[in-house]
């Protein structure tokens, strides 16, 4: 399994629109080798909120054939501006070892 995780930290009571965005995206769930989406929100800071969006393939070539595909590749083009209410974002990848949940 190979897993993309985005970050996104945001102002107070902004972190729905993250969510809306992520939630909208349904191209990459046609995608072959695509597992499954998760997002996570974190609120409990004051200061600030966290969103966190996993990705899961079921390679890591699935991921690059989602990351080249004219349908992301044309999503990037139309990029607008950060919005002021992103704080700071991050975009990490990882191979899955275990999913084992036996302690």
């Amino acid at each position: 399994m190979f897993v993309e995780m985005k970050t996104i930290t945001v102002k107070p009571g902004t972190g729905h629109l993250i969510v809306e965005d992520f939630q909208g995206k349904n191209a990459m769930a046609e995608m072959d080798g695509s597992v499954d989406k998760r997002i996570l929100v974190r609120t409990r800071n004051k200061e600030e909120e966290k969103v966190i969006v996993t990705i899961r393939w079921e390679t890591e070539e699935a991921y690059k054939g989602w990351k080249k595909s004219p349908i992301h590749v044309a999503g990037h083009r139309q990029k607008k501006e950060k919005p002021a209410y992103i704080v700071d974002f991050t975009n990490e990848t990882f191979t899955e070892v275990s999913s084992n949940l036996s302690v």
